[in-house]
């Protein structure tokens, strides 16, 4: 009837002695064992539930009986089914945690890491190695081989020469001819008569007429449909032409210092070059514009006299007229549209 002695326990299976020494110790218990999944029959850990002999309350120990809490059951083999994978993970990710530890630290195999990106470099073909004796090695042979090595690069930009063989637009007929005659016409007896007003009969030193308006009354009702002689590109172009050409002016006039800061010549070649390169980055890209900056760079003193009304006398003023042209003669036909 009493609790057994230390030498009847020894004398017991072993089982039976596991279980009186956890009677002595726990009101109950459940011991669930957790083998391994992929080696055969390594146990792995023993998870075992219980209450201490304290808590004696009746729902303790039915809490803990399969036979009067199914769901018990339920949890166990679910226990044994994930706990050898969760045990195994946490074992994995132990042994990553030291294996990137000696990596980071090891001087050795940071010199073999180093190597293995040199090798992928090298099989990838960002960085090319001579394994062949036919390397030249005098001078004259090595320039032979640069100079050869340069020849796919020469037969491609020759090919481009040919040109994209794109279908040239269709010659205008008779009617489309008039038309363009008539709103050419027109809008230029428009500015050259304002541009005579003016500079005659008003005696005014402003301009309204420059030579690259002709290529945008070209552009407006010779090709009123191309994207370079819409409204924007017309406004647009020419406002940045016109500041361009104004501010180049600053860097090679000596009356703004002492002595000019960059030569006519250069300024030449490089405010269209500016001018072009913002019309293309802003999308308002308009030929004529950047005549007008040059026209401006190598004006005479009349026109370099108007400062920053250039950009308002003849730029601004005269294209806003010739894109009111374009609009008003245009659209009166029925097969154009601007």
């Amino acid at each position: 009837g009493g609790a057994p002695s230390e030498d009847e326990i020894a004398r017991m299976p072993v089982g039976e002695a596991h279980r009186m020494a956890a009677a002595s110790l726990f009101h109950s218990s459940v011991a669930i064992p957790i083998w391994d999944l992929i080696f055969p029959h390594p146990l792995t850990a023993v998870i075992v539930l219980y209450t201490p002999l304290e808590y004696g309350e009746p729902w303790v120990h039915d809490y803990l009986d399969p036979k009067r809490n199914p769901k018990l059951v339920t949890f166990l083999r679910e226990l044994t089914q994930s706990m050898p994978l969760a045990i195994r993970w946490m074992h994995a990710n132990d042994a990553w945690s030291a294996n990137v530890t000696e990596f980071v630290q090891d001087p050795r195999i940071k010199a073999r890491r180093t190597w293995r990106v040199l090798r992928i470099l090298v099989r990838t073909g960002w960085v090319r190695i001579c394994k062949s004796d036919n390397t030249p090695k005098t001078l004259p042979a090595k320039a032979r081989a640069a100079v050869l090595s340069t020849l796919p690069f020469w037969e491609n930009y020759l090919e481009k020469w040919k040109g994209q063989h794109l279908t040239p637009p269709p010659r205008g007929d008779l009617r489309h001819t008039m038309q363009t005659l008539i709103c050419s016409f027109g809008a230029m007896l428009l500015l050259s008569g304002l541009h005579q007003y003016l500079e005659v009969d008003l005696r005014s030193d402003f301009i309204l007429l420059l030579g690259s308006f002709a290529a945008v009354i070209t552009l407006i009702h010779g090709a009123p449909n191309s994207p370079y002689s819409q409204p924007r590109m017309v406004m647009a172009g020419h406002l940045i032409g016109a500041v361009v050409g104004v501010s180049f002016d600053y860097l090679t006039n000596p009356k703004f210092g002492n002595v000019a800061i960059l030569p006519l010549w250069i300024a030449v070649a490089l405010a269209p070059s500016v001018a072009t390169a913002l019309m293309a980055f802003s999308g308002t890209t308009h030929p004529p514009a950047a005549a007008c900056c040059l026209i401006y760079v190598v004006g005479d003193a009349k026109i370099k006299s108007l400062g920053w009304l250039y950009l308002l006398f003849p730029c601004l003023l005269s294209g806003a007229a010739l894109v009111l042209c374009g609009l008003v003669q245009n659209n009166v036909f029925p097969n154009r549209k601007y």
